[in-house]
Formats: structure tokens, sequence, C-alpha cells
């Protein structure tokens, strides 16, 4: 009998720490081959390093498309996480007001295998009115979001400068994040 115990306490407790690490979702992965630009720490003022990857319609997006042109907001969500739904409402509206004078959102999903598959419906069911991108290798989360927080937003300048950087979602958020828009729009520095 006191083998059994032992047997049931090493599993259980086994059991314990592998179920107290982090999902699988969320824990960050780095990209097989990382990319040479990646940067130990992206700040306000860093240049915004380059990526590729397609949207939920297989069309391909490349950041450096847009860069010179427009100003780009990073929106880094997943399927699992409540803020980001709260948010969505908030990036439509600004989105809409403002994709005339150059803004250009671009939503990247960071599900992982297990829910990468309901990124698609999860954008319509959102009525997403901007592109939706899979990151299902981690690259671009590896460049800007290394933590995997959801949501998490990047705003780049024309000049391919980040402008602002910030991490989840309360209520009131949207209008610290529409100013640093209008900035951004404006050319003016933070």
């Amino acid at each position: 009998m006191t083998i059994f115990r032992f047997a049931a306490a090493w599993i259980i407790g086994s059991c314990a720490i592998a179920c107290g690490a982090e999902d699988a979702n969320v824990r960050p992965r780095a990209p097989a081959n990382p990319p040479e630009t990646a940067s130990a720490v992206l700040g306000t003022g860093s240049s915004a390093p380059d990526f590729t990857a397609r949207d939920i319609d297989g069309k391909t997006i490349t950041l450096s498309n847009h860069l010179g042109k427009e100003v780009v907001l990073l929106d880094f969500c997943s399927t699992w996480c409540e803020p980001c739904v709260a948010e969505f409402a908030h990036l439509r509206t600004l989105y809409h007001a403002n994709k005339d004078r150059g803004l250009i959102v671009l939503a990247i999903s960071i599900d992982g295998p297990d829910t990468v598959a309901k990124v698609p419906s999860f954008a319509r069911r959102n009525k997403l009115n901007f592109p939706m991108l899979l990151d299902e290798d981690s690259r671009i989360a590896f460049l800007y979001n290394p933590k995997k927080t959801a949501p998490a937003t990047v705003l780049i300048d024309r000049s391919g400068k980040i402008a602002a950087m910030r991490e989840g979602y309360t209520s009131g958020d949207e209008q610290a994040l529409a100013t640093d828009v209008a900035r951004a729009l404006d050319g003016s520095a933070r």
C-alpha cells in the first residue's frame, strides 16, 4: 500500500506542476529561425521590424508596404481573450474614423495550434473591418510582443518608428489610444 500512495502522490504532484505551467496557447514560442532584425527590446522610438503574414482570407500582408505611407496600429489578440473582444468595438470605430487620414489597423492573432482554426469565424463574429493576420509561427509576436500579451497594441508612425506601445485593455484606454493615433497622423512627436 505504501508504494501505491507514493505513486499516487508522485502522479498528483507531477500533474500539479504540469498543470500550473502556462497554457501552450499563451506561452511565447521563439520561431525556429528568429529574424535577423529581432531586437532585444523594442520601445518608443525604435524602428519597426518588417514582417510578412497571411490574413484570414489568404492575402499576404507585408508591413513595409505600409511604412512611409500610413500610420499602422498592430493589435495582438486571440480568440480566448475577453478584453480583446471589448477593445474591438473601439478599434473598429477608430479605424473607420481615421482610415481616410492614413490609419491602417492590423489585428494579429496569437492563437496557437489548438485555437487557430477558430480565428476566421472569431474575426467575422466580431465584425472586424480591418485585416486579421495569422501569426502561427509566432514570428511577429517574437518581434513585437514576446510575452504574447493579449491585447497589446503597437502604434507605428509613418516614418516606421514605434510611436506607442500598450499592454492590456481596460475601459477608458481607448481615449489614450485615440490621442496617440491622432498625434501620429498629425506627425507630432510624443
